[in-house]
């Protein structure tokens, strides 16, 4: 059994080990390269711990990778009562570093640059937040499929789609600009048109055009040519009242 003057000692021991199983502390430096990574934790207005773990969300087979910050708060846990074998448990919110949200019905990240990501299951409502030149890559090996009601996508200054091939299975679709098709230009079910385009025309044609199902008409220097008559170099006979004949030659 201890001594009388012990007892007080061993008591005082006690006390402590007891008060640093849990304690409430703040990061003030933060390893990322360590394997653990590692925290220190003021506890006391004196000093430090040592550097020692702190607990992720998911560290096995799936892993998450969202390491404290210095100045956030956290509780230190020290099952033996001593801090040299205790952990940090982060994600205490305070005066200084509020939680990012008081809506019951969100789920609210927030990065350091600004960028959130939000879900409001009451509203049924996923919105991403970037900050300015922000961008986002969505990396597919095989397929991507997106189901939707209606759909509304803007881009300021360009927009670009790169495939193989290209459907749009519509039964109408509108071009509100100016398309221009630097390939082969095909149509199945005929073309109709109206309005006027530049200077007042109605279709404007710069090259030869072919009919290809038996047909023939080609273009050349401003003539059009169907066949072996052109429509500038053609002749034509015509009689008048009298029997007169008048017009070029016959083509």
């Amino acid at each position: 059994m201890p001594g009388p003057t012990e007892s007080p000692q061993l008591f005082a021991d006690l006390q402590r080990q007891m008060a640093n199983v849990v304690r409430m502390g703040t990061i003030t430096d933060v390893d990322h390269s360590a394997t653990p990574p590692l925290v220190r934790v003021q506890l006391t207005e004196k000093g430090s711990t040592d550097w020692r773990p702190y607990v992720e969300l998911r560290a096995g087979k799936t892993g998450t990778w969202n390491p404290p910050t210095v100045g956030e708060c956290v509780l230190f846990l020290s099952p033996n009562g001593m801090t040299e074998g205790g952990y940090a448990l982060p994600g205490l919110p305070t005066e200084s570093h509020p939680a990012p949200s008081s809506d019951p019905n969100k789920t609210v990240t927030k990065y350091p640059d600004g960028a959130v990501v939000e879900y409001d299951h009451a509203a049924h409502k996923l919105k991403v937040t970037l900050p300015a030149a922000g961008t986002a890559d969505i990396e597919v090996p095989d397929a991507i499929t997106v189901k939707c009601k209606t759909a509304d996508v803007t881009a300021s200054e360009s927009a670009k789609v790169h495939s193989q091939q290209i459907t749009l299975d519509a039964p109408k679709t509108i071009a509100t600009g100016q398309l221009l098709v630097q390939g082969l230009f095909t149509f199945t079910a005929g073309m109709a048109g109206s309005g006027a385009g530049p200077g007042g025309k109605t279709a404007e044609i710069d090259g030869d055009m072919t009919f290809i199902n038996g047909h023939g008409i080609t273009t050349d220097g401003g003539d059009i040519v169907a066949g072996d008559i052109s429509v500038q170099g053609h002749g034509h006979i015509e009689q008048d009242a009298g029997g007169r004949t008048a017009g070029g030659a016959v083509a």
